[in-house]
């Protein structure tokens, strides 16, 4: 059993919370926001702006999101319309935060998130906009549909089956996913955080406490079957040019997960990002970027976080 937290802890996030639900509505009453509530019709309640986010997806922003947010009688200096609405979601999923199925340190990130709706930094400003892909993210967040976990977050996902075809360990990952983790979903699908401490490096650290605030929360949730990472990050390939990101894969593996080829990585996956020895090698052929795909089972990542208390809050 993975250490988890107490009464005290508890009532500390339901007056975060509160706290944080106070920040909102104050925000709201200043500046350009009284103006913009006064304009979004039935959207500017709590729990409407909330069910109206919750049909944005990570790939569309919504037909209905892109027409409000673009009335040219709202104000759209920075994405104003945006950040009301995220603020209003995030009063109204404050109240159900607490009885979510997640360990106490993943709902203090909720409410970290929703403070940084109404309070966020400049640069990162222009990410509030409906069609930047970080809106959509945010609007998860605030929807309670995207778990904030630190260097990670988290989504509900299943692996899709179509992927079976793409990697030549087919019959290895069949067998792991039915034998080993029970089913293909669902699945804690980790994503990294794009507004991270360290924002430019990856640290195994940050990520080993990710992994563990996703095992703690998945104890609670006997249906999920384990956690899925995707992308070029997990390649084998990429941990040969660039070692110190070995450990995205070897952590998971050397905890009881299986790690797969899935084919070769778009160019614009990411890998050129961060890297000029990355860039380089790429350039000259000595880097060709494979898709890696990660299965951890929940009771290999269970029983992986209960060698490491280390990271329990």
């Amino acid at each position: 059993m993975i250490a988890s937290t107490n009464g005290p802890e508890q009532l500390a996030v339901r007056e975060r919370l509160t706290l944080v639900c106070e920040i909102c509505r104050r925000v709201l009453e200043e500046g350009p926001f009284p103006q913009v509530t006064s304009r979004l019709g039935q959207y500017a309640e709590p729990a409407a702006a909330f069910e109206f986010l919750s049909h944005v997806t990570m790939h569309v922003g919504g037909e209905a999101l892109s027409a409000l947010c673009s009335v040219d009688s709202i104000e759209r200096k920075e994405a104003e319309v945006e950040r009301a609405l995220l603020m209003l979601a995030s009063i109204h999923a404050a109240g159900q935060v607490h009885a979510l199925p997640v360990s106490d340190r993943v709902k203090q990130l909720f409410a970290d998130e929703f403070e940084f709706f109404a309070k966020p930094t400049p640069v990162w400003l222009p990410h509030f906009r409906f069609d930047d892909v970080r809106f959509r993210e945010m609007a998860r967040i605030a929807t309670l549909r995207r778990f904030p976990a630190g260097q990670f977050h988290w989504e509900i996902a299943g692996f899709p089956r179509s992927w079976i075809t793409r990697t030549p360990l087919a019959f290895a990952l069949l067998r792991h996913a039915l034998l080993k983790m029970g089913g293909f979903s669902p699945l804690f699908e980790l994503h990294l955080n794009e507004r991270r401490k360290n924002r430019n490096v990856l640290l195994q650290k940050e990520g080993e406490i990710s992994f563990y605030r996703a095992a703690q929360s998945m104890e609670t949730q006997p249906a999920v079957k384990g956690v899925m990472l995707a992308a070029w990050l997990y390649g084998k390939s990429t941990a040969e040019v660039s070692p110190h990101l070995a450990w995205l894969r070897n952590v998971p593996v050397s905890g009881g997960a299986l790690a797969f080829d899935l084919g070769p990585a778009p160019e614009d996956a990411g890998f050129l990002v961060g890297s000029q020895e990355r860039r380089k090698k790429y350039e000259d052929g000595s880097y060709r970027p494979r898709m890696g795909c990660i299965l951890w089972p929940r009771n290999e990542l269970i029983a992986w976080a209960n060698q490491h208390r280390e990271f329990d809050e």
